[in-house]
């Protein structure tokens, strides 16, 4: 590639970027802060002066916003003075199980207290206690015939109410059929048949087009009461291709906001809370002015005036996407210059194998961290607390084994692809699948990084919506892959070393900043939050997250990570010898222990920040349901211009730091381990370096495809991260474990323990999914136990299938 493509290729990158930036312009803030804070004294004068229902609706506005303080203890009080009185009590159980949304243990107990008042059928509010059910998402247990057969007959008998709330029940909880169950109500003709169904269909998050086609058909011809419900619900569900129809549905809801009676106007400004605009604020002001509407209808209108006021279109400034842009081209600058310093393959993949140690470790830090636990980290504190940082307790250990019993054995072995020592012991179908499995373990982790970067980082920055997410990987992998492409391993240890300072700088930045705003270390937790699960330091595998499971969690991938995976050992045989690989694997740790604390502690900080401002949370999210998406967050609604820019740079150099050493160190293997496997005919160091070069391309184009399919993928980013990208760290390393440390092993008891290994690693990711949960009688496994079990099923059932007389076992290698 000449030169003059390049600079074209960079021009058009960076042109791209900045011209994104200009079309999200920031938009008139639509809520005033002074009418925001008047709209939640209103929320609070109804949670302590108003009567039973107000009081109810009004805590479940305050929750819905984050304003959490004072609700738990007055619903406390209720529960007291009023906890067996009909039909008020399920409202007081409703709230007290959503402010204990994330305590599980506390939260089962009030939703049980209302299965309880469902099932007995003599109760006086079995009919609330169905629609609350509905409301809190609850799930009915499908395999017990007998609770299926008493929610059946509820929905198929009595009033429209019953049977739409019945049905709500079994259509939260996956009964196939459902959702048309629910829909025929909505041919009812009689008054609120059609209505409750609808009422019904608004809590929902996603129906088919066809339910929506009858909504939305039936709110344009159907009478009061019925058609706010209809307009309602058609207004939250209507497809993006339907615009016409959305301003009839918002005019209809506007209208009845305006002039309709006291349930009219509730529901109607309950739906403007999904979908108001802000020249709608106007509407929703003059009903929380006035004094002479009811308190629910001013609840409401409070509710949606603050949602609104979220649904800003903040967005990064001009300034900030300068800033962007240069970091980009200053990326691609660094892949420039060091491609005039490629000679051969070896300076492409291996960097001359005399680059210095330090870098070298930062580099390997930088890669290994990624936007993932740069995200994680925070959210993970913000959600679950600081157990997580128990891992470093066993980092003595990690460096004593790496250090001493894996990094001297690949040093001696002068390679440039670690799957030549696969085949060296076992032959060609071993380094084939060890490498196969390499690229398959690679694809994945640099999928989900771009994933969660775009998704978690840019999508929310830039207020876009979820289908530009593949936009966004497509521009983010190009940029990597440019500058990877074109300077090779150098190109990625120089920028990871500018990344590492940037990622950590950044860190640095935004602690300052809360600690300004709070005017010290206010933000340090004095207590042990109450949505932080207890610490746990026992072996107990159905514990998310305890002191030994996540210790040898984080030991095992440490160990696996540098025994089998080519980017770590790309880095090891980037330097001269053992004692300074040695060096640059302790940096690496060192780094992670000081970067990883700085950024949990950062998740104290953006904790109580959100605590302390929850109308800064992006409508739609929540502080305890959204954490990781609490720090780019912050970044986009709080920082100044310019600042912000700074810190999604920091964000994406995190992202790039990863992509590009993936990117290099799959191009590798492709290339070493296929290509120059199966090729006879020597190749001129040029055409070399440029066949490389290509393949980091396809990789790329790969990954891009990979990332759209992450989303599928349940939990937090730390979840989706062990549930994707280490489902094949141990399988890998059990090759190696068979190929160095089993003297009796064998291709075939290689072959079985690898597999066998993959085998648990799926069971325990994807336990539920996959059905375990009810063979086993098991409810869960923590996705902790992933690396461990799947250890233990390969070093295990390895060696001993090798016992087999299946093949025979060949000698050790010569180290």
């Amino acid at each position: 590639m000449s030169k003059s493509p390049r600079l074209i290729s960079a021009a058009w990158i960076a042109s791209g970027i900045i011209l994104l930036g200009d079309s999200m312009a920031i938009g008139q803030e639509p809520v005033s802060e002074p009418l925001r804070q008047h709209a939640v004294s209103v929320l609070h004068h109804a949670l302590t002066a108003q009567p039973q229902w107000v009081k109810v609706h009004a805590a479940e506005a305050m929750l819905a916003l984050d304003y959490r303080e004072d609700v738990r203890q007055t619903f406390l009080d209720e529960l007291e003075h009023h906890g067996e009185q009909p039909q008020y009590r399920i409202g007081i159980w409703r709230v007290l199980a959503r402010t204990d949304r994330h305590v599980k243990l506390a939260h089962d107990n009030w939703v049980q207290r209302i299965v309880d008042a469902f099932d007995d059928e003599h109760s006086p509010d079995r009919i609330h206690a169905a629609e609350s059910l509905g409301k809190l998402e609850y799930e009915v247990n499908t395999e017990d015939a007998t609770t299926m057969a008493r929610w059946h007959k509820f929905s198929e008998q009595g009033k429209h109410a019953s049977q739409a709330f019945a049905r709500w029940v079994l259509l939260n909880s996956g009964v196939e059929g459902a959702e048309s169950f629910l829909a025929d109500l909505l041919d009812s003709d009689q008054e609120m048949g059609a209505g409750v169904a609808a009422y019904a269909f608004r809590f929902r998050d996603s129906i088919s087009r066809t339910t929506w086609d009858k909504l939305a058909q039936r709110a344009t011809t159907s009478l009061e009461p019925d058609r706010v419900y209809l307009a309602s619900a058609a207004m939250k569900h209507a497809p993006d291709d339907q615009t016409q129809a959305k301003q009839r549905l918002l005019a209809i809801l506007i209208e009845l906001a305006q002039t309709g009676n006291k349930v009219q106007r509730y529901q109607a400004c309950e739906a403007l809370a999904d979908a108001g605009r802000p020249e709608d604020v106007h509407v929703l002001a003059a009903l929380l002015n006035d004094d002479q509407v009811h308190p629910d209808v001013q609840v409401a209108a409070a509710l949606a005036i603050c949602r609104i006021g979220r649904r800003d279109n903040q967005g990064l400034g001009g300034l900030d996407w300068a800033i962007i842009a240069i970091y980009g081209l200053g990326m691609i600058g660094v892949g420039w210059f060091y491609a005039r310093r490629t000679g051969n393959i070896e300076d492409y993949l291996l960097g001359g194998r005399n680059m210095r140690w330090w870098a070298v470790g930062l580099s390997l830090f930088a890669s290994l961290l990624s936007t993932i636990s740069y995200l994680a980290m925070p959210g993970e504190v913000i959600r679950y607390g600081p157990m997580i940082l128990c891992e470093f307790a066993f980092y003595p250990i990690i460096f004593l084994v790496v250090g001493w019993g894996i990094i001297p054995i690949f040093m001696r072995l002068r390679i440039t692809s670690a799957y030549e020592v696969l085949e060296t012991r076992f032959g060609l179908s071993i380094r084939m699948f060890g490498s196969f499995v390499f690229l398959l373990l690679r694809l994945l982790w640099m999928a989900t990084i771009l994933y969660v970067s775009s998704d978690k980082i840019l999508v929310p920055t830039l207020a876009l919506d979820d289908n530009w997410t593949p936009v966004i990987c497509a521009i983010l992998a190009a940029v990597t892959i440019l500058y990877t492409s074109i300077g090779g391993l150098r190109a990625v240890v120089a920028t990871d070393v500018v990344q590492t300072a940037i990622l950590l700088g950044g860190a640095m930045l935004t602690l300052v900043l809360i600690s300004v705003h709070f005017g010290g270390i206010g933000w340090w937790p004095d207590y042990w939050q109450v949505h932080w699960p207890d610490p746990e330091w026992s072996l107990d595998p159905t514990a998310r997250m305890s002191f030994v499971g996540i210790g040898i969690s984080a030991l095992l991938w440490y160990v696996c990570t540098a025994g089998s995976d080519q980017m770590v050992i790309q880095r090891y045989q980037a330097t001269c010898d053992a004692p300074a690989a040695r060096r640059l694997f302790l940096t690496s740790l060192c780094t992670g222990i000081i970067v990883l604390t700085v950024l949990s502690i950062l998740g104290f900080a953006l904790l109580a920040y959100f605590s302390d401002n929850p109308h800064m949370i992006a409508d739609g999210q929540s502080l305890l349901g959204d954490a990781d998406k609490l720090f780019p967050r912050y970044i986009v609604a709080v920082l100044p211009t310019g600042v912000s820019g700074l810190m999604v740079a920091a964000m994406l150099a995190a992202a790039m730091s990863s992509l590009s050493s993936g990117v290099n160190s799959a191009s590798s293997v492709i290339v070493v381990d296929f290509i120059d496997r199966f090729r006879h005919a020597t190749m001129a160091d040029r055409t070399h370096v440029r066949l490389a070069k290509w393949v980091s391309v396809f990789i790329g184009v790969l990954v891009v495809g990979i990332s759209l399919y992450v989303s599928q993928v349940p939990g937090n980013i730390i979840e989706i991260a062990y549930r994707v990208v280490n489902l094949f760290t141990v399988p890998l390393f059990i090759l190696f474990f068979m190929a160095l440390y089993v003297p009796w092993a064998t291709p075939f008891g290689t072959w079985v323990g690898s597999l066998s290994s993959a085998a648990v690693a799926v069971g325990i990711g994807y336990w539920n999914i996959l059905g375990l949960d009810a063979l086993s009688g098991i409810a869960t496994i923590s996705f902790v136990w992933i690396l461990p079990g799947a250890m233990v099923a390969g070093v295990v059932i390895g060696p001993l299938a090798s016992m087999l007389p299946i093949g025979q076992a060949k000698p050790m290698i010569s180290q």
